[in-house]
């Protein structure tokens, strides 16, 4: 379902146009700003923006737009200048060159001028199939999840999409995660996870600032959509 107006900045005829579906996520309950307007920064400075709204889970609403380039921004403010003026601009991302749909999920910021760090998945149908789990370490560690009893291991930094997870009888997937810290695997997390089914399920591993422990942080998604051309309004 599409959740707003499409955003559709007027360019030459010259310029190439991107075509992106987009879904923000919070990454927590407190990112939570009260407005937020999507801009393209490589426009003019009187293309329009969008007003948009980050939400703290995933369904099947998305914001379509149109791009020049791969680049997209979010503000506290609907002109474009707000791109520039201290504490206005909510955060950055970059559209992987492999997909045209993405899920951007917004995460704590410690440095730099935006206010959130975002995180782009690609989601579409061939690269987050059904049944299948994408998983992103953004903590400083190697972590190892186990599900049952396969190892999936996780450099920082690194996402790791886990298809046809082992699955018991029940329909639950046995989960461990562990982190290497003090040159040892240590255990952080320990579950069942229900399969998928014909949805998706996104997880990520990170370290909690004021704890400093290794935690997991899970959302469930739906089902992908049928993979089809954005269609752009004249």
């Amino acid at each position: 379902m599409i959740a707003m107006a499409l955003f559709q900045p007027v360019f030459s005829q010259e310029t190439p146009q991107v075509r992106v579906e987009l879904r923000l996520l919070a990454f927590s309950q407190d990112i939570q700003p009260t407005e937020v307007y999507m801009q393209d920064p490589a426009t003019a400075v009187d293309a329009p923006s969008v007003k948009v709204k980050i939400q703290t889970y995933l369904n099947e609403d998305f914001f379509p737009a149109t791009l020049r380039g791969r680049k997209v921004a979010f503000t506290t403010k609907p002109d474009h200048a707000s791109l520039t003026r201290q504490g206005e601009l909510v955060g950055e991302a970059t559209i992987p060159e492999a997909g045209d749909s993405a899920i951007l999920i917004f995460l704590p910021n410690k440095t730099g001028k935006a206010m959130y760090q975002i995180m782009p998945i690609l989601d579409s149908k061939k690269v987050f199939p059904a049944g299948s789990f994408n998983v992103t370490n953004i903590s400083p560690f190697p972590i190892r999840l186990m599900l049952e009893d396969k190892n999936f291991d996780f450099r920082p930094g690194q996402p790791i999409l886990i298809e046809n997870p082992p699955v018991r009888p029940s329909g639950q997937v046995g989960m461990r995660a562990f982190a290497f810290r003090d040159e040892k695997w240590n255990p952080i997390s320990t579950g069942l996870w229900p399969h998928p089914g014909n949805a998706r399920g996104v997880m990520v591993l990170f370290q909690d600032p004021r704890s400093k422990d290794v935690q997991l942080q899970a959302f469930d998604d739906v089902p992908p959509r049928v993979d089809k051309p954005v269609t752009v309004a004249p």
